[in-house]
Order: C-alpha cells, then structure tokens, then sequence
C-alpha cells in the first residue's frame, strides 16, 4: 500500500508542476492562445491539468491519505484567508 500511495503523491507532484507550467502559458501567450500545432487553448489546456491534479487528490482521499473533511475545512479556510487579504472578493 505504502508504494501506491507514493506514486500517486509522486504524479500529484507532476501534476502541481504541469498545473504551474499551464498558467504560465496563459500569462506569456493568452487564455485563448493555441500552441503550435495542438486543438486546445492555453486555458482549454489548464482546465485539463486542473482535472488530472484533481483526480491525484481523490485517489488520495480514497486512499485515506487525506480526508473530504480536512480538505473542505482547508478549503474553507483558503476562502476565508483570500476574502480578508486578497482583492479577489471585493
């Protein structure tokens, strides 16, 4: 059990990384921006990876890494965070 659950934390990593490299795409190019010769947009692209890092994250819950309960509480607390020192909710 211990390796599978080190794989999956170890695609979760690349996947964080692919995640990063997709933003980074949008800002340099565009949301809306093709890379040459692929179908998806830059954003099209980080919707994609936001998916993939999002199935890491079930596959550890379901692997009892990490509960639903604590990352909704983490998540809530992001949220709470964000609305007193960001300008994302004003």
């Amino acid at each position: 059990m211990e390796n599978k659950i080190e794989e999956i934390m170890l695609i979760l990593q690349e996947e964080c990384a692919e995640v990063s490299q997709a933003i980074s795409k949008c800002f340099r190019f565009g949301r809306d921006n093709h890379k040459p010769g692929k179908s998806k947009t830059n954003l099209q692209h980080l919707e994609e990876e936001l998916g993939d890092l999002l199935a890491m994250i079930a596959l550890l819950e379901a692997a009892g890494v990490v509960t639903e309960s604590g990352l909704h509480s983490a998540f809530n607390n992001k949220i709470q965070k964000l609305k007193q020192w960001s300008q994302i909710y004003e």
